[in-house]
């Protein structure tokens, strides 16, 4: 399928990483002169200093960490990853002025052209929209801009104009021309990259990390997360708690060089006549998913699984997971609306028989989401 050429090439699986300094050679006794000239010329292993950012980017709180020997270097790599997830975060998002909200005002069914960055992202999604038979769908910003999950008083969209903007929606009506960097789109359909640009941004900032030589580190942004290398001697652990017990964890999750991916109904929702309605909404009806509480995609790109997570979300995990498992190097694991957690056969680690289990275990996690 399409979409197998849009994260293959740029999948961080493949990559070898170093293992963490062990520190310098302690001599012994009295040495050879042969082994003082091999002890001389051998490269003396520095320990790996931690640094770290945190900030609000992309409507959520990025986390970024990082380990190098080099401190100047290390500094440098977190701010230039920091600027990248920005720079993503400038062109994609719908929620300002962007090359993404040009596209969505500009009059006319097009061609329009955009900035390539952007017109490839746009392709990519439609590649994952026609994998999940449009339950992932980046026209979904169309009805999805009339549904305000920070309104007060909490007030539902009148059912007519979700019913008009549903028609005007479709991902097969959205063309892309990569070589000119144009989109074909009919006047009054609206693209939202929501669910995958957080995940892309991730991609990005970790490219940067790798770009300055960064063999460890972890890029996590609200539950899209990127792990390269180890967190010193040991792989780095996500937690995934459950989305109705934020004290509660399911499953540990030992990873290097791959995406952990996290979406559900408990990000951002409200309450409204003892309905729960939340920001991830089905394409196929203009209000929120059911197909399940929440979904964690294992892959080597976070942007696919960022989309992968939405799609679940709507499908629920029986048909989401018919997806998952005809794709290489993809696992997942769900929370069903009833708070049953189900893992694709693959998954890295079989969920825990107790909470005890888990909890047990806790004290070595590197990261908690």
């Amino acid at each position: 399928m399409k979409v197998f050429a849009l994260w293959c090439a740029g999948g961080l699986l493949g990559l070898a990483c170093s293992d963490p300094a062990m520190g310098p050679h302690a001599p012994g006794g009295a040495e050879s002169a042969q082994q003082q000239l091999e002890t001389a010329a051998a490269p003396r292993e520095l320990k790996l200093l931690v640094r770290e950012r945190k900030l609000a980017v992309m409507g959520t709180e990025l986390e970024i960490t990082a380990l190098h020997a080099d401190a100047e270097l290390l500094d440098r790599a977190l701010d230039a990853a920091v600027l990248e997830i920005q720079r993503v975060e400038d062109l994609m998002t719908d929620w300002r002025a962007s090359p993404l909200t040009t596209l969505n005002q500009v009059l006319g069914d097009g061609p329009h052209t955009v900035p390539a960055e952007l017109a490839i992202l746009i392709d990519r999604s439609l590649a994952v929209a026609e994998l999940s038979g449009g339950a992932f769908d980046p026209t979904f910003r169309t009805f999805g801009r009339l549904w305000d999950f920070k309104a007060q008083p909490p007030r539902l969209p009148e059912p007519a104009a979700i019913e008009t903007a549903l028609a005007k929606c479709g991902w097969q009506k959205v063309q892309v021309d990569l070589a000119s960097a144009q989109i074909t789109r009919p006047q009054g359909l609206e693209i939202g990259l929501g669910g995958i640009a957080k995940g892309y941004g991730v991609d990005r900032a970790m490219a940067v990390l790798m770009e300055y030589g960064i063999q460890n580190a972890v890029v996590n942004a609200g539950g899209d997360l990127k792990a390269l290398g180890r967190k010193q001697e040991e792989l780095w652990t996500i937690a995934i708690r459950h989305p109705r017990d934020r004290e509660r964890l399911i499953a540990l999750l030992p990873v290097s060089n791959t995406c952990v991916v996290t979406s559900g109904d408990y990000e951002r929702f409200f309450e409204y006549q003892g309905k729960r309605y939340h920001h991830i909404l089905d394409p196929r009806t203009g209000y929120p998913a059911e197909g399940c509480m929440s979904a964690t995609v294992v892959a080597p790109d976070a942007a696919i699984a960022d989309a992968l997570a939405t799609a679940i979300c709507v499908l629920g995990y029986e048909k989401g997971f018919k997806i998952i498992e005809n794709l290489p190097r993809i696992e997942a694991l769900v929370v069903d609306m009833q708070g049953q957690a189900h893992a694709t056969t693959g998954l890295l680690q079989s969920l825990p028989a107790s909470v005890e289990s888990v909890e047990s275990k806790v004290e070595n996690i590197g990261i908690i989401k």
